[in-house]
């Protein structure tokens, strides 16, 4: 064990501060699911979408995100971050809460639908990326990979528990009422977030007025001079570009090439919710003990290689099944030890005065290319059908990892 890997320190039990934060974005994770389950259902079922309005939908819940990131990520580096995360929190609150109150009335449109759908997914860009940069306030520097592993258990949790949550809420009270409690946890994260006690840094300083595009352009600079965040932001922007192919494919693959029923579908799925569950149970303990570089290289590769299984999937339904539950099982905990050590480096070699412009900047390349990529995926699949598409979104996760060649082998953060 080289001299900057340490044991986990479980000391955050003991941080009131942090506790407020984790369950501020506790329940708030579960009502996320309800949002991104009923949004869809109420533009198809109560609105007869079609097919051309939901991919609207989609481009426009992920474009304001993509152009503002990086300047979001300025003015964060400028202002009091958990004031922002409050913000971020009740202007998400409010927009949901309109549907429920214009489902009394019979009065929702597609056109409000498009509305909500860019405000909430503008603002929870905003929260990522001050949460982000906010949580080191929160912990001490050596408790960083231990707190992001506690937020990944949280999210795990709320992957399993929220869709049947949300199905079975949306069954009883019809969607629109359903997203009301996505807006309550918005609120119930404010509050909390607001009982938040410990001070922040100073705000970023100096002789120079303020400039979003110039710090803008400093943050870009700081990230691609950076030894460690290059190849790692990188290497995450590859990797979310290929992963993206899976996103419009998987189900239509599963369900029309495959044969697999809905219900069944559901199941398998489901066990990647288990999966991620126990890779953040893991990921603190497997950063402690192997070198940065070697971890990450290593999940990213395992990752690929169970994604590769599905294009692999024939011959009769139990072999279908099993190569489609292999991925579910492995894949999404790799991805949790990856990730959730990725983020801690980050912040850990990120100063504070830049943790905003570094989210910024990671944002605008996985959000860009994730949209690219879903175009490419459905525009590349009509023409050679599905599964070579995802048998080169299985290699490009492989071919990802590469990247991180260029990080250092071993170093001090």
């Amino acid at each position: 064990m080289t001299k900057w890997m340490r044991k986990p320190s479980g000391h955050l039990w003991h941080n009131p501060d942090f506790m407020k934060l984790w369950a501020a974005q506790s329940l708030s994770a579960v009502g996320t699911r309800f949002t991104r389950e009923g949004l869809p259902m109420i533009a198809a079922l109560t609105l007869d979408a079609s097919a051309t309005d939901l991919g609207f939908l989609v481009a426009l819940s992920t474009l304001p995100g993509v152009i503002l990131s990086p300047f979001v990520g300025s003015w964060i580096d400028r202002t009091r971050r958990r004031r922002v995360l409050i913000m971020a929190d009740l202007v998400r609150a409010a927009v949901l809460a309109s549907l429920p109150a214009m489902a009394w009335f019979n009065a929702i449109t597609i056109g409000q639908i498009m509305v909500v759908a860019t405000v909430v997914a503008l603002f929870s860009m905003v929260f990522q990326t001050a949460d982000n940069a906010y949580l080191p306030t929160v912990v001490e520097r050596e408790q960083l990979l231990e707190g992001n592993a506690k937020l990944a258990t949280t999210d795990a949790v709320a992957e399993i528990a929220g869709p049947a949550l949300a199905g079975v809420f949306i069954q009883i009270l019809t969607a629109p009422f359903a997203i009301l409690f996505d807006a309550l946890s918005y609120l119930w994260s404010a509050v909390l977030l607001g009982t938040i006690k410990r001070p922040e840094p100073p705000l970023v300083s100096g002789d120079r007025a303020p400039d979003l595009r110039r710090e803008t352009a400093e943050g870009l600079r700081f990230v691609f001079g950076h030894p460690v965040l290059r190849p790692l932001t990188l290497c995450i922007a590859t990797l979310t570009f290929f992963l993206c192919f899976f996103s419009p494919l998987y189900v239509l693959y599963a369900v029309r090439d495959l044969g697999i029923q809905p219900g069944l579908l559901g199941f398998i799925v489901a066990l990647g919710g288990i999966s991620a569950l126990i890779g953040a149970r893991y990921a603190e303990k497997a950063g402690a003990r192997f070198s940065q570089r070697g971890l990450l290289m290593s999940m990213m590769i395992g990752y690929g290689l169970v994604a590769c299984l599905i294009p692999l999937a024939q011959g009769p339904l139990w072999l279908k099944v099993a190569l489609l539950c292999i991925p579910q099982l492995l894949g999404d905990g790799l991805y949790v030890v990856f990730y959730t050590n990725a983020v801690a480096l980050r912040q850990k070699v990120t100063p504070d005065a830049m943790r905003g412009r570094e989210a910024g900047t990671l944002h605008l390349l996985t959000g860009g290319l994730g949209l690219v990529a879903a175009l490419v995926a459905g525009t590349a699949a009509d023409q050679v059908g599905i599964k070579p598409v995802l048998w080169a979104a299985g290699l490009g996760v492989i071919a990802s990892s590469l990247w991180l060649l260029q990080m250092p082998k071993e170093r001090a953060v």
